[in-house]
Parts: structure tokens; C-alpha cells; sequence
């Protein structure tokens, strides 16, 4: 997808114009890392599934905790036990009252027994089956929040049922019943709010433990086996820590909300059509001088009035979801460039970049401006249409009850009655309009996990067909066999192939030896450290490499995590590993005796050092750790001559028998090396790369 026509010198109209045109153009396929949201409704569908049945899993779970859960629901809301609540409960005969307390602890005896066997089963299940707690959890909470939306349903028809009989009596004057019929909504008022807060709580304790699920998954997949690394490698993913931080807590929010919605829906529309079936009536009139008769006329009126709300708010709101997912991209682009500028802000400003800064941070806002303003017309409109739909629908029952009701068809109670089941069902079956928005931003959530899911799969896939494979030894030295290094390349279907062949090397690194690698620029001397780093998979061969606890390298450029000196000098070991005294020789050892009294100083190290220091607190980290192979790639560049030397000296003292690779193109480092390596442009008739050349000191 080639990038929105906006330059940063154009002025804002221009550029919100260009981008209404280019808003039009289709999202190119997933290969090229996007989503044909248009037409992948279905396939979206079924991802989140699959995401959601990772999660709940366990076919025998399933099976067992709904039998013990549809018996609840049996037992808890079948019509009888409201017949119960609304013919005993509100009344006042104390013998009533004394039987319908004995038949409600009968009933309340069964589902404590209900529910004695179901958590027995939940510990069977979760003992002696390999379907894992957070599974269990997860149906547990699932069917425990539908239990609370089938009875809130249930619960709604009651109120149905009370505003029929209450407003009757209100209109004839019934004193007596009164009292009674505020009591009986106050119960029906308080059971609704107690389900209604409980079935939220069970949702939001479901989805941050399907959000922990997904966080861990994800992180855990992004960080293990390099493949953070690897996505920047082969310029994957945009923002995968937005992504993972953002898009996924959006993602089972909005999931587990329409699921459960879903649901209620479903179940509202069933109990209310009955409700309004049983009100409904039918409709005798005469259309164009020919009679027309309509059974069942109300039920029908919600429906086609709900239908044509529906498909209008589908038809002005259908582009909300390609607004969302661009909008999400745009946002984290902006931050994105935000944090470079942070990272680089010496280097900007020793070149004086800040004004080409300040025009790229106006032109990536200028982008989500342009994005906003036309996500506010739409808004706009969508909210013109379910504004109108909504108001409407306040006094469409009325227009459509009121003929029976002015024939004497029907009471003013059962006029309250249609009102309240009319607004029931209209809202039950307006679920899709209500959630149109929702829905966009899920599927624009779920594009860019399912997105970053896909370039994580590609890194497997990557490291499936490579034919570089690293082996640890037990013996001891480092041996390229027939290793052959290549850049990759990306093509427009997403596939990895080989652009060009940087070296094809034998190379044998025995225990003791120290070895100088050189040559130009570009010829793959840091291409070398990262292959038997097992940090690059373009190739083919075998690399036999000692244990990774033995090995460690010093890049150009050294992490500085953010803490404690002390962390960062042992990074990535622990702080406690090592005494004060370890840290304070290390320190004096890379010539930074200033910082032995910052040890427990929290800071942004990579900030406060110079370029120079946080080489010199490598080394420290490289005599603090003691490994027996030393890989250095560049890890000089930054320090004069004498401190170059002075730290090589330091290290072959302190450590004479390690075994010593240096990347450098600094020629005095050849007197603390034995052997060298060479890296040199085969000549324009040969297959093209460089080739090795060993020599001896």
C-alpha cells in the first residue's frame, strides 16, 4: 500500500483533501501486512475463535460444565420459580408466605447441591486432566456470566409483567395494590441491579485473565528464540510493542463485550418476541380500497422498524472499520517518531535536525488529523441516524398500540406493557447497530494482532528453512564449517529468499587463540559475530559454537538497561551475583573508578554516559562476568588510542587465557592478536561477495 499523498510543505487542506482520496483505495492483502477487512469478515471471525478457543479449550470441560450449568439455569429461572416470586412473595397471608419460603429453601438446597457438584467436578477436572487452570477458569467465568445474563433477562420480562398489572392499578386507583406494586418492583429492581453489577465483574475478571493469557503468549513468542530481533531484521512488524500492549487489551475487551452482548441479545429477542407476541394482537385494515389482514402486527412493526435501522446505520458507518485500523497505524507512527527523537536527541541536535523534526512530527500529525476529521464526519453521520432511530423509537410503539387501544382492545396496562417489551425488543434486535462501532475498532484491534501473529509465523517459517544450523559443543572452540552467509530479501508475497552471497568460509577458532577480523566496510565482518551468535539465519552450513554461558559479546554500541549501575554492569545476570568489591575492581579495571560510588544510582545510563563511558562499562561488564570467549564487534570505536589500548592490555592480563575475536578497523589492535581474518571483494568475474583470507600475525 503505497503511502497517503501528503508533503509535509502542503498546506492542511490539501493534505486532508488527498487523504479523503486516498482513503478510498482498498487495503492491500495480509501478504503485504494488511487486511482485506472488506471481505475478510468470516476469516476474522474464525481467528478470534481460534485465539478464544486456545484459551477455553478442553472439549471434556465444555461438555461436563454446561450439563451442570444448564441444570442451574433450570433450576434458578424456569417460569415456575417467578410464578412463585410474583403469586406468594408480594402477597400477604402469612400461611402463603410460610409455604412459599419452605418451597424456596427446597429450591435453594438443589442448587446449592448443583453447585457442590460442579465445583467437584471443576477439582476433578483440574487435578487429573492436562486441560490447564486458566482453561477451567475461563469456562467457569464464561458460563457463570451467561447464568447472570439469562436470569437478567428473565428478570426484564418480570418487569414487563409488573408494569401491565402496576399501571393498571395506578389508572383505576387501586390504593390497596399499591403498596404492594412498588414492593414487588423494588425486589424485581434490586435482583436486576445485583445481576447486572456481578455478570460486569465475572466479564472484567474474565478479560484481564484472557488478556494475561494473550500477553504472555504473545510476549513470551516475541521474545524467546530473538525473534524481536528478527522482525526489525527483515523490517516486519510496525510497532509490535503497541501492538502486544494496546491492540491486545482492546482486543479481548471488545471480544468478550460482544460475545456476551451477543448473547444477551439473542436470549432478550426470544424472551421479548413472546412477551410481545402474547400483547401483539392482529390488524385488520384496509390498504388501496382492499382489506388487509395482520396477525401478530406490533411484533412485526419492531421488527421491519429495527431492519431498515439496521441496514442504515450498517450502510453510513461501513468505512468506520478501514478509519480505525488507519487511524491506530497513523497514532503509533506519530509516537513512534516522537520516541526517535528522544533516543537521538544529541545526535539531532548536533546536526540541527530539530526543525526537520518538528516538520515530520506536523506531517505525521497532519495524517491523523486528516484521518480524525474524516472519522468525525462519519461519526456524525452515524450518530444523525441512531439519534433519529432512537427517538423515533419512543413514540412508534405508541402510534402503532394506540388503535387497539382506542377500540378497547386492550388496557392502559397492556399499553405500558407494549411500551416497555417494544423497547426491550428494539433494543435487543438494534444489538448490531448499538455495537457497529465496537465492532469496527474490534476488527481493526484484531487486524493488527492477527498482522503481528503473521510476521511472527514468518520468523518461525524463517528459521524452519534455514540451512545455517548451530550446534553447542562440548569440546570447546568455535568451527564455521562450509558456512555460507547471505543477505535476505523480502518478496511481494512475503516469502524469504536470498539476494546475494556475502561469504562462504571454513574457519576454525581453537581455545586460547585471539583472532583480528577486518576487511571493508559491508563485507560481512559483524555478519560473522551475528551467525555464530545464532543471531542470523540467511544461510547455509554448520556453525559448532561452546555454551552460551561461556560466550560474551561487546557490541559498538552496548544495551544500557535503565535501573541500578549495578544492573547494568551485570546485565543479564542478576545484581546479587556479584559482591562490591566484584563491582568496584571492574570499574577501576575499565579505567571508570568515578562511577564505584553510583552502584545503587537508578538512572537512564545510556543518557547520562558518553559514547566512550558505556564502551568502557562493557569491558567492566566483560571483567565482572569472566567469560572464556570474548566476541568484539566495533566495541572501541569510541575510545582514543591509548584508552583502546590500555583496556586490550587490561583484558589479556586479567584474562590471559581466553579466546578473543575483535571486529575492528583500527590497525594497532594487530599487536594483540595472533592470527587475523581478512575480508576481501572477490574479483568482477567471480560469483560476486567476498571472500576470507587466514593469515598469521
Amino acid at each position: 500500500m503505497t503511502n497517503p499523498p501528503i508533503s509535509p510543505n502542503a498546506s492542511a487542506r490539501t493534505n486532508e483533501h488527498d487523504y479523503l482520496a486516498w482513503i478510498e483505495q482498498p487495503l492491500p492483502d495480509v501478504q503485504k501486512n494488511e487486511v482485506a477487512l472488506d471481505s475478510g469478515s468470516l476469516a476474522k471471525f474464525k481467528e478470534i475463535v481460534t485465539f478464544a478457543s486456545q484459551y477455553w479449550g478442553g472439549l471434556s470441560a465444555l461438555v461436563m460444565v454446561a450439563v451442570f450449568i444448564v441444570a442451574l439455569i433450570l433450576l434458578v429461572t424456569n417460569d415456575a420459580l417467578y410464578t412463585w416470586v410474583r403469586e406468594y412473595v408480594i402477597r400477604t397471608d402469612a400461611a402463603l408466605i410460610a409455604g412459599a419460603w419452605l418451597s424456596f429453601g427446597k429450591r435453594i438446597l438443589a442448587v446449592l447441591a448443583v453447585l457442590a457438584v460442579v465445583g467437584l467436578a471443576y477439582q476433578v477436572l483440574l487435578r487429573y486432566t492436562k486441560i490447564g487452570a486458566e482453561r477451567i477458569h475461563a469456562w467457569g467465568l464464561s458460563f457463570l456470566v451467561l447464568l447472570l445474563a439469562t436470569i437478567n433477562v428473565k428478570l426484564g420480562v418480570e418487569f414487563i409483567e409488573w408494569s401491565g398489572v402496576f399501571w393498571e392499578d395506578v389508572k383505576n386507583k387501586n390504593v390497596v395494590a399499591f403498596i404492594p406494586g412498588l414492593l414487588w418492583f423494588a425486589k424485581l429492581a434490586f435482583a436486576s441491579i445485583l445481576v447486572s453489577i456481578y455478570r460486569i465483574f465475572f466479564s472484567q475478571l474474565l478479560q484481564i485473565r484472557w488478556r494475561t493469557w494473550l500477553t504472555e503468549q504473545f510476549s513470551e513468542r516475541y521474545f524467546s528464540q530473538n525473534r524481536f530481533y528478527h522482525l526489525e531484521q527483515i523490517h516486519g512488524q510496525d510497532n509490535p510493542d503497541q501492538r502486544i500492549a494496546e491492540d491486545l487489551n482492546r482486543l479481548t475487551d471488545m471480544a468478550i463485550s460482544l460475545f456476551f452482548g451477543f448473547y444477551l441479545a439473542l436470549l432478550s429477542v426470544y424472551e421479548y418476541s413472546k412477551a410481545m407476541l402474547k400483547l401483539s394482537g392482529d390488524l385488520d385494515t384496509t390498504i388501496f380500497g382492499r382489506a388487509v389482514h395482520i396477525p401478530d402486527y406490533m411484533f412485526w412493526a419492531v421488527i421491519f422498524y429495527t431492519l431498515i435501522g439496521s441496514f442504515a446505520i450498517h450502510f453510513i458507518g461501513r468505512r468506520l472499520v478501514k478509519i480505525n485500523v488507519l487511524r491506530e497505524r497513523y497514532n503509533a507512527d506519530f509516537r513512534y517518531h516522537l520516541i526517535r527523537a528522544r533516543e537521538y536527541a544529541e545526535g539531532i541536535s548536533f546536526l540541527q535536525g530539530d526543525a526537520h523534526h518538528l516538520r515530520g512530527a506536523r506531517h505525521f500529525f497532519t495524517i491523523i488529523r486528516a484521518n480524525w476529521y474524516h472519522y468525525m464526519h462519519r461519526i456524525k453521520a452515524l450518530g444523525f441516524s441512531q439519534t433519529i432511530y432512537a427517538q423515533l423509537g419512543i413514540i412508534f410503539p405508541v402510534i402503532v398500540a394506540v388503535p387497539r387501544y382506542f377500540s378497547g382492545q386492550i388496557t392502559f396496562g397492556a399499553i405500558m406493557q407494549v411500551l416497555r417489551a417494544f423497547g426491550e425488543l428494539r433494543e435487543a434486535l438494534s444489538w448490531f447497530i448499538d455495537n457497529y462501532g465496537t465492532w469496527a475498532e474490534l476488527r481493526g484491534s484484531s487486524t493488527r494482532i492477527f498482522n503481528l501473529n503473521h510476521d511472527l509465523n514468518r520468523v518461525d517459517q524463517l528459521h524452519a528453512q534455514s540451512g545455517l544450523q548451530v550446534a553447542v559443543n562440548n569440546v570447546g572452540g568455535v568451527a564455521l564449517t562450509h558456512a555460507t552467509l547471505s543477505r535476505p530479501q523480502i518478496t511481494d508475497n512475503g516469502a524469504f529468499t536470498q539476494k546475494s552471497q556475502v561469504l562462504d568460509l571454513d574457519w576454525q577458532i581453537s581455545q586460547g587463540e585471539r583472532w583480528l577480523v577486518t576487511g571493508a566496510s559491508g563485507s560481512g565482518k559483524s555478519t560473522i559475530l551475528r551467525a555464530i551468535a545464532a543471531l542470523w539465519p540467511f544461510g547455509q552450513g554448520h556453525i559448532d559454537v561452546p555454551s552460551k554461558g561461556k560466550m560474551l559479546f561487546l557490541p559498538q554500541r552496548p544495551y544500557m538497561p535503565i535501573g541500578s549501575l549495578r544492573e547494568a554492569l551485570s546485565y543479564p545476570d542478576a545484581p546479587t551475583r556479584y559482591n562490591d568489591a566484584a563491582y568496584e575492581t571492574a570499574l577501576e579495571m575499565a579505567q571508570l573508578p568515578q562511577l564505584k560510588n553510583r552502584l545503587d544510582e537508578h538512572n537512564n545510563w545510556a543518557w547520562l554516559l558518553s559514547g566512550g563511558e558505556q564502551q568502557r562499562l562493557s569491558f567492566a561488564r566483560l571483567f565482572l562476568q569472566r567469560p572464556q570467549y570474548v566476541f568484539l564487534d566495533e566495541a572501541t570505536s569510541a575510545l582514543d588510542e591509548a584508552n583502546e589500548k590500555a583496556l586490550y592490555q587490561t583484558m589479556l592480563s586479567f584474562l590471559p587465557d581466553i579466546t578473543l575475536v575483535s571486529v575492528s578497523h583500527h590497525p594497532q589492535l594487530t599487536q594483540f592478536h595472533q592470527k587475523r581474518l581478512h575480508l576481501e571483494a572477490q574479483s568482477a568475474d567471480a560469483a560476486g561477495g567476498f571472500k576470507p583470507i587466514q593469515s598469521v600475525i
